[in-house]
């Protein structure tokens, strides 16, 4: 699935968010990109609570959240403050990538090398940007591979 999609509103992402969620086929690892206060971690949230998740929390300081959806666990990473691999030996994140039937939605990928990430599993890459200066509406590029 490589699409590139425009969406107008807050509205949209989130019906957008809701309907993506339903496409996701375990084990997969959906990495997501873009700049701070873009929406990352709300288009997380929106994903989540269409799986039954009611409290997501951002997990920048905790790095790491899991949660139990509908279909199984999720576990969402945050790693703009991860300066290099090391700083993830204590968070279970081999472990959590390693799952056989995982959903691990990863914030600011890009922080790490491109070749650490699982070729045994579905990737997803959303990047996420603003349109123009509209304060809400957003364009969203979704790579698989």
């Amino acid at each position: 699935m490589n699409q590139t999609v425009r969406l107008k509103s807050a509205g949209e992402v989130q019906a957008w968010a809701e309907q993506f969620q339903q496409l996701i086929q375990r084990p997969c690892l959906i990495l997501l990109q873009g700049e701070m206060g873009v929406g990352k971690t709300q288009l997380v949230r929106w994903m989540l609570t269409a799986q039954g998740v009611l409290d997501v929390a951002s997990p920048t300081y905790a790095i790491h959240h899991q949660y139990q959806g509908k279909h199984g666990v999720v576990d969402h990473f945050d790693l703009y403050r991860v300066e290099s691999v090391t700083d993830l030996e204590s968070t279970g994140f081999w472990d959590v990538l390693d799952d056989p039937l995982g959903l691990v939605i990863v914030e600011w990928p890009d922080r790490l090398s491109r070749d650490i990430w699982p070729k045994n599993r579905a990737v997803i890459w959303i990047s996420l940007s603003r349109v123009d200066k509209d304060l809400e509406a957003r364009t969203l590029q979704v790579l698989t591979g």
